[in-house]
């Protein structure tokens, strides 16, 4: 998934742990046991990385799947993030240049890549950071035939865990960080509003 789109997915789900954990208040917060903000943040991280190594970003765009050939298999860089490209040759069409972050095996010797089939599911769009991305593949032919992978680009997809798995992480995170400090807010509280005379 492209760096940026993971950001804002994280920061929305970060934003939504602040609001929600600075409304309930040092009272409420200093009742909850310290294992369930340990719970919501292992839980919050597992949807977290889960998500990014199982999405990509939500697409309106149709899903073209064709069966056809490969070429000129080559590795790129965008910003910090590296994804991979060929030519995709259909058996019934136009050759279209197909981008993906799927990993293919022997990526690193691209020549064992030239006229092998492929069948691919592709999102027919130009203008996302990956030019028609291929969200699914799978070898029909040759070496390691059978290898298939994918990415959801689902609208109500897997990328929601990134958001969700921010708020859970982050929401067990500042728990933890200040659990003590609402502890001994609320323990002070109760000793100072028990030597208040009747």
């Amino acid at each position: 998934m492209d760096r940026a789109i993971y950001t804002v997915f994280a920061l929305l789900g970060l934003t939504a742990a602040l609001m929600v954990f600075f409304a309930l208040g040092a009272k409420r917060r200093a009742h909850i046991r310290p294992i369930l903000w340990w719970v919501c943040l292992v839980v919050g991280a597992v949807m977290v990385m889960y998500s990014l190594f199982h999405s990509t970003a939500p697409s309106f765009a149709p899903r073209i799947t064709a069966v056809g050939k490969a070429y000129d298999y080559v590795q790129r860089r965008h910003g910090r993030d590296t994804y991979c490209g060929f030519r995709f040759v259909p058996e019934a069409g136009e050759s279209v240049n197909i981008e993906t972050e799927i990993i293919l095996p022997d990526w690193s010797s691209p020549e064992i890549f030239n006229g092998r089939t492929f069948r691919v599911v592709y999102l027919q769009d130009s203008k996302r950071s990956l030019k028609n991305e291929a969200i699914d593949i799978e070898i029909l032919a040759g070496k390691h035939t059978g290898f298939h992978d994918s990415l959801d680009a689902r609208l109500a997809g897997e990328w929601l865990g990134i958001p969700i798995g921010a708020l859970f992480g982050a929401f067990g995170f500042f728990g933890l960080r200040h659990s003590k400090d609402d502890t001994a807010q609320n323990s002070g509280g109760c000793t100072q509003n028990s030597q208040e005379p009747f």
